[in-house]
């Protein structure tokens, strides 16, 4: 295994001879948000830049972008220390970042991203440079987790699976003693939430646009329906590093896998 090609510790000489090599970017993009009592406000970046660290140096194709902290995450902003910028801002900085990139021989891209509120921007980035003829991909951890063992499906925002990855970064970020399974509240007794954006009202799900601060007093909340087969009576405090640790290995290992696939994809710009 090699050490990845992070561009941050090259210098300009050397980047130079790596972008021959290396037509693909790993790019985490992350967020500054609140994530319950027993969670840091960076856990969305910590285990974007992780994963792509990790992915980056099972590919030699590969350069690894700095992590992009702060992404959209204005919901989370009733909380102290959560920042945000807005989709506008995130599209324009991550369309600058992947224009340079492009300019210096980049050919494929692939967003490792660690915040579901970035989705949207993700997309109108990504169809763009598709437009000019660069390929470019998402990768959700929770959906490849998920997928992979029904075990680590997403339960929540601040779940046992956030936190067992956290924790398989550093332990020390982690204040296991305040983790508790989350209550979500209900906006009336006919309408129960059951994540930051649905609602259930009679046999159906209406969306109902919330804040956080809506949805939970603790910041961190239960998302129920996002992942099948997973048990919702599972407290963060039963997080493990051991399994965080499993958890990233996996993940970043897709993400490597699909990397080296993704680089077989040929695109050519489209008329304007």
């Amino acid at each position: 295994m090699h050490m990845g090609h992070e561009l941050a510790k090259m210098t300009w000489k050397e980047a130079g001879e790596v972008f021959k090599k290396a037509p693909l970017a790993l790019i985490p993009v992350g967020s500054i948000e609140q994530h319950g009592p027993h969670l840091p406000l960076g856990t969305d970046m910590i285990l974007a830049a992780e994963l792509a660290r990790r992915a980056a140096a099972l590919v030699p194709e590969a350069v690894l972008v700095p992590a992009i902290p702060v992404g959209y995450a204005a919901y989370h902003g009733d909380f102290p220390g959560t920042l945000s910028t807005s989709p506008a801002t995130l599209a324009a900085y991550l369309g600058d970042i992947c224009r340079y990139l492009v300019r210096h021989g980049i050919t494929h891209i692939i967003f490792v991203n660690g915040h579901g509120g970035n989705l949207s921007t993700l997309d109108l980035v990504g169809r763009e440079l598709r437009r000019k003829g660069v390929a470019a991909a998402t990768v959700l951890w929770w959906d490849v987790a998920g997928a992979h063992n029904p075990a680590w499906g997403l339960r929540g925002h601040g779940d046992v699976v956030e936190t067992s990855m956290v924790m398989g970064v550093d332990p020390t970020l982690v204040r296991l003693q305040e983790a508790a399974i989350p209550r979500n509240k209900s906006l009336t007794e006919n309408l129960p939430i059951l994540d930051g954006t649905n609602c259930r009202f009679g046999k159906g799900i209406v969306k109902i646009h919330l804040h956080t601060c809506d949805v939970s007093d603790t910041g961190d909340m239960m998302e129920y329906g996002h992942a099948q087969g997973v048990d919702y009576s599972t407290s963060p405090r039963e997080a493990t590093a051991e399994q965080g640790h499993e958890i990233l290995d996996l993940v970043s290992r897709y993400i490597a896998d699909f990397a080296r696939e993704f680089l077989r994809v040929k695109l050519s710009p489209l008329a304007e």
